[in-house]
């Protein structure tokens, strides 16, 4: 009979700690937008003046990760950022946090760091693109009720570094840039 008590007590214990635990949630946020910039280069053609233009781009990208506390997620942040000259595609680990919690509305802050590829850019002949070091900080609105889908829309800053080896024009041996992307982007979005 103490044999039968202590394996009950047992079995009773092992089941109460096992609704205790917590599963694990995955988090997706998907997002598209601009990035918005001005910038100043050097014009070739017109002396080497210093030139400066608007430049709008479109960018994409998506977030997979698990939620690690109740206002806390971190995984990885895919993307592809389609700039004038170069077609990006970022690879960074990334948090989302929510400032509310259990609100219909919640603030939230976003931040992705990682190394941009140029995979699917074409280059002309002679040229050679490399993409470099990103880094995405923002801040967003997530309107939609808790533990459900939201609409998302977010204000960040990204700023991303390229390298392009070019042809040489006719009295030079080598040629490149160094590009360091420094935009505003606005995106809007789902998350679930």
């Amino acid at each position: 009979m103490k044999k039968l008590t202590f394996l009950l007590i047992l079995l009773a214990g092992t089941t109460s700690y096992a609704q205790k635990t917590s599963t694990v949630r995955f988090v997706n946020h998907t997002e598209f937008g601009g990035l918005f910039g001005r910038v100043k280069y050097q014009n070739p053609y017109a002396g080497n003046a210093d030139q400066v233009d608007s430049k709008t781009s479109l960018t994409i990208q998506t977030f997979n990760g698990v939620q690690i506390h109740e206002k806390l997620s971190a995984g990885l942040t895919l993307g592809m950022d389609w700039y004038k000259t170069a077609l990006l595609n970022p690879i960074a680990g990334g948090l989302r946090y929510d400032f509310v919690k259990d609100k219909n509305v919640k603030l939230f802050g976003t931040v992705d760091a990682g190394y941009a590829f140029a995979w699917f850019h074409d280059d002309p002949d002679g040229a050679d693109t490399k993409g470099g070091v990103m880094i995405n900080p923002g801040v967003g609105i997530k309107v939609g009720k808790p533990g459900v889908a939201a609409f998302t829309i977010a204000l960040t800053y990204k700023r991303q570094e390229a390298h392009v080896t070019k042809v040489p024009l006719w009295d030079q041996k080598e040629r490149f840039e160094d590009r360091v992307y420094n935009r505003l982007a606005l995106r809007l979005g789902i998350s679930f």
